[in-house]
């Protein structure tokens, strides 16, 4: 049996016996409005996907390379438009962070990375995954990894000792995921197959129940990466599209942002970031884009 307790309050969010009083007040930003999208940041070094900020406001993109022989990048990015390559692999697809280190899916590798930024290191957590896409750590503390590929439709659970286990089965080809704000909920992006916003309902011992179609959406759409923010609604990158679709907690999707060109993965900004803005990454380009939400999202 396993169960969690979450151990932080977020500015906006006051969880039982926690005070966030002495906290200052964040605000958004007025220099975007709402659906707008921005260039953000110069061009990266080659296309982008993965996302994540860590828990300091530090923001972390994976560039990929094509040229075979060439490792990927992970590359920060400050609010002054520079970035840096603060680690190499051969293969650094989605990304996540944790108190230990940035968590990174080896796509072409079939591996689950721990990198330290701060020192370029990076340990193998766990092989034979297939083709691990997007990562996600449980509340329970350890990492859910997916894999969009054809035919599909496995979500494994890996252990920060290296053990691997199916976590659920019944998401066609599974790539974006982010737990609901109670943690009662996953909800997962179907990429190729049954395309759509799927959500598994979670039990208090972090086991899966049956995952179900939540929301559709058409064909050749591609849903990519996720994100919700702290109103408990959940963005969707549309990666054919170029488009950011908004799902309220009723289940009610529309199109928030367009012209993304090939939209990947999202994260709110943290630290000196905009909280109310997302921001985006390209698989087909080397530009990221911010997209102005008007909403915080969920982390200080």
């Amino acid at each position: 049996m396993r169960s969690w307790t979450i151990l932080a309050c977020t500015t906006w969010l006051t969880l039982a016996g926690c005070d966030s009083s002495s906290e200052p007040a964040i605000t958004c930003a007025t220099d975007i409005s709402v659906g707008e999208v921005q260039p953000f940041a110069m061009p990266t070094p080659s296309r982008t996907e993965g996302i994540t900020f860590d828990a300091s406001g530090k923001l972390f993109v994976s560039s990929l390379e094509d040229e075979v022989g060439v490792d990927d990048q992970l590359v920060e990015l400050a609010t002054n438009d520079a970035w840096e390559v603060v680690a190499e692999a051969e293969s650094i697809l989605g990304l996540a962070s944790h108190r230990t280190g940035i968590i990174a899916a080896g796509f072409g590798t079939g591996q689950l990375l721990l990198i330290d930024p701060a020192t370029g290191a990076v340990d193998v957590l766990a092989e034979n995954l297939g083709a691990p896409n997007f990562v996600v750590v449980t509340p329970w503390d350890t990492i859910l990894v997916s894999d969009d590929s054809p035919g599909t439709s496995t979500i494994r659970e890996v252990t920060f000792d290296g053990v691997v286990s199916v976590w659920v089965e019944g998401v066609p080809t599974p790539n974006g995921m982010v737990f609901s704000l109670d943690k009662e909920w996953l909800y997962v992006a179907a990429t190729f197959e049954e395309e759509g916003l799927w959500r598994v309902r979670v039990s208090e011992d972090g086991e899966a129940s049956v995952p179900e179609k939540w929301v559709a959406f058409d064909d050749l759409t591609a849903p990519d990466g996720v994100t919700i923010d702290s109103e408990g609604n959940v963005y969707v990158a549309l990666n054919f599209k170029g488009e950011i679709a908004r799902v309220t907690p009723d289940g009610t999707d529309s199109i928030i942002a367009d012209g993304l060109h090939n939209v990947a993965s999202l994260a709110f900004g943290r630290g000196e970031f905009d909280h109310c803005s997302i921001y985006a990454t390209d698989l087909g380009g080397t530009q990221l884009s911010r997209v102005g939400i008007g909403i915080l999202g969920t982390e200080r």
